[in-house]
């Protein structure tokens, strides 16, 4: 193993600058990455600048469907003076879709959440025509948001509408009572 008196003297600072400047093939490589570093940083740099463009797509416009509803009476549909036990009421409402084919739907408003006769009369909602389908029978109280299909634009539909007070519900509590509410006929777009 040699030591450092083997070695000699390391060369002086000058000498190694030479011989680092005097290898011409040293100095070229890396004055070639140098170069080539400095293009390389001011293309991708500036290369945002000089290489985009802009197009534009005019008069975009959008308009949303209409959905019009209309009913045969806008009134009351049953007259309900005089109701009494074993006695039934009844009327009928054509509901026609002006417009985008929507999903329709019968709802109560107005109907207090406490009502002794809204808890007795029964009511039964039922399409006429072709489907004579029964679409709720129950309770008035009960009688919350009923489905009744998908209506395509133009069709029309007509419903009896029945309440009746059973003649088992005699309650002398009842006597001069009475509950107002609306039929509401909601129409919701679909596509």
């Amino acid at each position: 193993m040699p030591t450092v008196e083997h070695l000699g003297d390391p060369p002086e600072p000058a000498a190694r600058s030479r011989a680092l400047l005097g290898d011409r093939w040293l100095l070229l490589m890396l004055t070639a990455f140098g170069v080539m570093a400095l293009v390389v940083v001011t293309v991708v740099g500036f290369s945002g600048a000089y290489f985009s463009s802009r197009s534009t797509s005019p008069d975009n416009a959008f308009t949303a469907t209409t959905v019009k509803l209309t009913v045969s009476k806008s009134g009351s549909i049953i007259d309900g003076a005089g109701l009494a036990p074993g006695v039934s009421k009844s009327g009928t409402q054509t509901v026609t879709n002006g417009a985008h084919r929507a999903a329709v739907t019968l709802a109560t408003s107005g109907l207090p959440p406490t009502s002794k006769l809204a808890d007795v009369l029964t009511v039964v909602v039922s399409q006429t025509g072709q489907s004579a389908d029964t679409v709720y029978q129950g309770p008035l109280s009960g009688l919350g948001t009923v489905q009744l299909g998908t209506f395509e634009k133009g069709e029309q539909r007509s419903y009896q509408v029945v309440v009746t007070w059973p003649a088992g519900q005699a309650d002398p509590s009842l006597q001069g009572a009475s509950v107002a509410f609306s039929f509401d006929w909601l129409a919701t777009a679909v596509a």
